[in-house]
């Protein structure tokens, strides 16, 4: 898995986040970032001196990159070229071109600065890339707690809506993939905003009805992704409902090996990820990392 990392000087998570995934899965780690967004502030307009200044930056900025990557990621699981500072006014716009020449399978993103631990808010970055983004983008809560040895079960989060409507179940291939190479379980929650007792019937019926339609078919993909390993699958779903999406989340047990992955909402262009209201409210209370996975993305 190629992942490239958003660099932010405030904070390691998306960091810890890479290094966290490549004790489960081999890896391979580039850190980037804009020029504007965090060194060159000071960097001179004119083409005169500018160079050089870019070139102090860049060397400046790989050495503090290759530091702290000692501290979290082995340096087998290191790029070629670990390290980039692409100049650019356009921190966003740098992040898709880094990744498309980097051919990265997912990108990371960490938390604002000021955040609660164990909560997510979005940097403008993240604000704007969880809008739209060319392939499955990872965010890491503030100061989340990972497992020493990885990934040790994943979750496929359902974010229901006041009136149930079948969803196209995008991201689910991504999370079933993922827990199948792992050998891991799987489990389907369908997340509300409103408790489970205040619900029609009606509601809840059709509630169940999307996590049995969930399950069979987070069922074929294993039988199409790894065969000889559905023997050992393990998929469980449930409902969690409450007043608010921090309680609804919050009645979930969740282990420090836990991943969420989430699926986009559909959007024109079918290979972008879209965060609407109700999926971006939703992650702010994500205590664990999250995945959130545009409608093409196939196999982890």
């Amino acid at each position: 898995m190629r992942v490239l990392v958003g660099w932010d000087v405030t904070n390691t998570e998306a960091m810890e986040f890479a290094a966290w995934l490549g004790r489960s899965l081999p890896v391979q780690v580039q850190v980037m970032s804009s020029a504007q967004s965090a060194w060159s502030k000071s960097l001179p307009k004119a083409a005169k001196g500018r160079k050089k200044r870019l070139k102090e930056a860049r060397s400046a900025f790989d050495s503090r990159v290759e530091k702290t990557l000692k501290e979290h990621i082995p340096r087998s699981q290191w790029s070629k070229q670990v390290a980039r500072l692409v100049d650019s006014k356009d921190p966003v716009r740098s992040l898709y071109e880094t990744a498309e020449d980097f051919h990265a399978d997912l990108i990371l993103l960490g938390s604002h600065a000021k955040t609660p631990k164990g909560r997510f808010r979005p940097s403008s970055v993240a604000d704007e890339m969880m809008r739209s983004c060319p392939v499955p983008l990872g965010l890491a809560p503030r100061g989340v707690k990972l497992a020493k040895k990885g990934i040790t079960r994943v979750t496929y989060a359902i974010v229901m809506d006041d009136e149930p409507v079948e969803p196209d179940f995008s991201g689910l291939d991504y999370a079933t993939a993922l827990a199948c190479t792992l050998g891991l379980p799987l489990r389907i929650i369908a997340f509300s905003p409103t408790a489970y007792e205040r619900r029609s019937s009606s509601w809840n019926e059709q509630t169940l009805g999307i996590l049995d339609h969930a399950r069979d078919h987070a069922w074929m993909l294993a039988a199409k992704f790894a065969p000889e390993r559905c023997d050992h699958f393990d998929v469980t779903s449930a409902v969690a409902a409450a007043k608010s999406w921090k309680r609804a989340i919050d009645s979930v047990k969740w282990k420090k090996g836990d991943i969420m992955c989430l699926g986009s909402q559909p959007t024109q262009q079918l290979t972008s990820v879209f965060v609407g209201t109700r999926e971006g409210e939703f992650i702010r209370y994500a205590p664990v990392p999250v995945i959130v996975c545009p409608q093409s993305a196939g196999k982890a």
